[in-house]
């Protein structure tokens, strides 16, 4: 069946389904193949694993055995309340209770969704200065750190978080800062903020690959009042000083560009450290920014730091240069929770890879795909029970 043939088929079935909920939103069309939220009823037309997209159903009276009830996103605007394969994939599901599912064709390319019928993206390896894959497929996490100072680690969540990043198949990792809280200066301090940072890199070895990591307070000195000093800072500083023993491999100073190669042109990753910013890092950022702006088929931004934080005068203004230039996505951290800027399609906050929460409901991570359309994919995951809390995509620039 071709795709034409295959979206009369299902709008046949959208029209002659007669089962229905109290707000007339159809009940028996949950993993039938869609394009749209207008083709199921009223029920989102949710992306599951697989990458293609099928429809949900409303909550109401619970879910058939397998799925759940979560928010997600459709094709139109805001979350809704859906039931949702509990293995993440539609294409394995068994729907009971009258329900359609029609299994779609992956031998060849499909309706334009972005998503490539073929697997996952490959390539690489990406090392500490890029590399080169077809398409980009990485992950993002942030704010790995104790409630206080030199309190448990929260080892199971971030090891949590690699093991989805591995499962999933990512290229690499991007994180948002903050890897430690540990305060105070001395032998103890240094080794303090080595075993925290320990913890992190452990985790990180069960994906394996290179993760660029940004610069948060914490491995300053985790204060409002003071910034950190590529100069002045090594040595002194325990917190400033395990970080970049960390960082050794991909950058001596805590800013770092890094390109990745892909089929359809160049991928700019521009790492800020706004806890170390400078007259220097400010000259550098704005030629990244403007070489990028001239060569980069997308631009990445990482900082910790989010629109409207001011725990530092310079932190907005470093959010706002950013914002005079082209970029694909901005990601930060700092508060503890998810969520998408206000306003800005394309920034959003991570914050919840194993800190406090602090207005957040889950720890969790997100991948970030380049589809076969170009356009790039991202995917919000709970680490606890692998569900998709938000998805979204945005075009190269």
């Amino acid at each position: 069946m071709n795709f034409t043939m295959r979206i009369l088929f299902i709008a046949t079935l959208l029209a002659a389904a007669g089962c229905g909920s109290s707000d007339g939103r159809a009940t028996n069309l949950l993993c039938a193949y869609c394009t749209d939220d207008s083709q199921c009823g009223g029920n989102p037309c949710f992306e599951d694993a697989s990458g293609f997209r099928f429809c949900g159903r409303t909550c109401e009276g619970g879910c058939p055995s397998g799925f759940s009830c979560i928010g997600l996103m459709g094709t139109g605007p805001g979350v809704v309340e859906t039931c949702f394969p509990d293995n993440e994939a539609c294409q394995s599901s068994i729907v009971p209770d009258g329900g359609v599912f029609l299994p779609v064709d992956l031998s060849g390319p499909q309706d334009g969704s972005g998503k490539n019928p073929g697997g996952t993206p490959v390539g690489g390896p990406i090392g500490p200065t890029g590399g080169t894959v077809d398409r980009l497929f990485f992950g993002i996490t942030g704010d790995t750190r104790p409630s206080q100072c030199g309190s448990a680690y929260p080892q199971a969540v971030i090891n949590s978080i690699y093991t989805g990043f591995k499962s999933k198949g990512v290229q690499f990792v991007v994180d948002q800062g903050d890897h430690m809280f540990n305060c105070g200066y001395g032998a103890a301090a240094v080794a303090g903020a080595q075993q925290q940072l320990g913890y992190y890199l452990a985790a990180a070895n069960i994906l394996g690959k290179t993760v660029f990591m940004t610069m948060g307070n914490h491995e300053c000195s985790g204060s409002s009042s003071s910034l950190c000093s590529p100069t002045a800072s090594n040595g002194p500083n325990p917190n400033y000083t395990a970080f970049m023993q960390a960082m050794a491999p991909i950058s001596n100073l805590p800013y770092y560009r890094f390109d990745v190669t892909t089929n359809t042109g160049l991928a700019v990753f521009i790492v800020i450290a706004d806890d170390a910013w400078d007259a220097t890092q400010q000259s550098w950022l704005t030629t990244q920014l403007t070489d990028a702006d001239a060569h980069a088929k997308y631009t990445f931004v990482s900082k910790h730091h989010p629109d409207g934080n001011t725990d530092h005068p310079e932190f907005q203004m470093i959010y706002d240069l950013v914002r005079q230039h082209r970029y694909t996505l901005f990601f930060t951290g700092h508060s503890h929770l998810y969520k998408r800027e206000h306003g800005d399609p394309r920034a959003m906050v991570l914050g919840c890879g194993g800190a406090p929460l602090a207005g957040g409901n889950f720890f969790g991570y997100g991948t970030v795909e380049q589809g076969v359309d170009d356009r790039i994919y991202v995917n919000v995951y709970d680490q606890a029970t692998g569900n998709v809390m938000d998805q979204f995509d945005v075009g190269p620039q």
